[in-house]
């Protein structure tokens, strides 16, 4: 929004105030970044507080920056809200139930240290510290993750389910209360959004091989994009937990050190109630080659249960009480024909060029989304299908 930097610089203010640092513009730094195509909901901000006598702060802010034309038909309002809930609400209790019992540090799930920020509609901010000034760093979306990297992401996401379990356990109603706060809600469709699907598939469809042309459009007949996009946002009657909902390398920083990787998840605006498979299937398929998946596809599932069940442990569960492996493997079969869904909406922007990238800003419409398919997303979209066939989900 154009008055973003204005009112994060008076938020600045207040928050060095109060942790003794000057206030004034000659010590508090602040330029705009951006994130070369990886975010399209918010102006991203770099701050720096300085004092002398004081170590200087390093911090990392987003302001909303969808305009009034798109926040209703993007659902945005609740994106917003829903980070606020996170941070405000959920980091606090989810951290607690880890102190509660002991969890030792490298066994922890870590959220990015909340500064502060504020709800206020249409500039709703969230001030983080600069993990990039930490030495972390975002994985190359154009390229493949590999099984250093993707194993210890899921291990991250099984960590990050456990806290649900967790949760469900310690404060029962406090927990269904919030389940139910964060349920998936799309916004009602008008013609707009239904000829943005439509142009979204033609564009998936033409570049799919041949054979695979038919199948697509025939998976997508049967109940329509809408529909299936919400269906596979629902939680199964198995396990309903806090899912993260856009688990992907562009929302994860990471830094390499002497005992391995170490990786911290962002991006907490599509939180919701779902299932922990929604995750994990999001991961493998927009994080991932058709190559990969040959060689680690089922590795990687069978890593992320067994992390899951070690996450739990340290909470005193057993994960074949809380979510058997019976009902993850028959979460994992109903939910595989979620990959190409994603691989229709979401693996576009996954792929796309930073200039051709989503501008969702003030005077954006719903045509702002549509991003036209490049070779590399033709490329993966393929090899998702290829699976999906071979594996007999479509």
């Amino acid at each position: 929004m154009a008055d973003a930097e204005p009112n994060l610089r008076q938020l600045l203010r207040s928050l060095a105030r109060e942790l003794r640092y000057r206030d004034d513009d000659d010590h508090i730094e602040l330029k705009s970044i951006t994130s070369g195509g990886a975010n399209y909901t918010s102006t991203l901000h770099l701050a720096t507080l300085t004092t002398p006598g004081l170590p200087d702060l390093k911090l990392f802010a987003k302001v909303a920056s969808m305009g009034v034309n798109i926040r209703s038909k993007a659902n945005a309002d609740n994106l917003y809200r829903t980070e606020q809930v996170f941070y405000n609400k959920l980091v606090k209790l989810w951290d607690g139930f880890q102190e509660k019992y002991q969890v030792a540090e490298q066994h922890r799930f870590v959220f990015p240290k909340y500064y502060g920020g504020s709800p206020e509609l249409g500039n709703e901010t969230i001030i983080l510290e600069n993990l990039v000034a930490g030495g972390y760093s975002s994985y190359n979306r154009f390229k493949s993750v590999d099984w250093e990297y993707a194993s210890k992401a899921v291990e991250v996401l099984a960590k990050y389910h456990a806290l649900s379990f967790v949760f469900r356990k310690e404060d029962p109603l406090e927990y269904e209360a919030l389940v139910k706060d964060l349920e998936f809600t799309m916004p009602e469709i008008d013609p707009s959004m239904q000829g943005l699907w439509e142009r979204m598939l033609g564009g998936a469809v033409a570049s799919a091989d041949g054979p695979q042309q038919e199948k697509i459009r025939r998976f997508f007949a049967q109940d329509g994009g809408n529909n299936l996009f919400k269906k596979y946002h629902m939680p199964t009657q198995s396990a309903p937990i806090l899912v993260h909902g856009d688990f992907r390398p562009s929302n994860l920083l990471f830094k390499k050190q002497d005992d391995g990787v170490q990786i911290i998840a962002l991006d907490y605006q599509t939180v919701h109630t779902g299932c922990p498979v929604e995750d994990l299937i999001y991961f493998i398929f927009m994080g991932s080659d058709e190559e990969f998946r040959r060689q680690h596809y089922h590795q990687l599932v069978e890593h992320y249960y067994l992390q899951l069940g070690l996450a739990l442990k340290r909470f005193q569960l057993d994960v074949e009480e809380v979510y058997s492996r019976k009902l993850f493997d028959e979460d994992l079969k109903e939910m595989l024909p979620y990959a190409l869904v994603l691989g229709v909406v979401v693996l576009p922007v996954v792929t796309v060029e930073a200039e051709s990238a989503p501008k969702v800003d003030a005077d954006a419409d719903v045509d702002s989304f549509l991003v036209t398919p490049n070779e590399l997303f033709a490329s993966r979209f393929r090899g998702l299908v290829n699976d999906l066939v071979k594996w007999g989900v479509i």
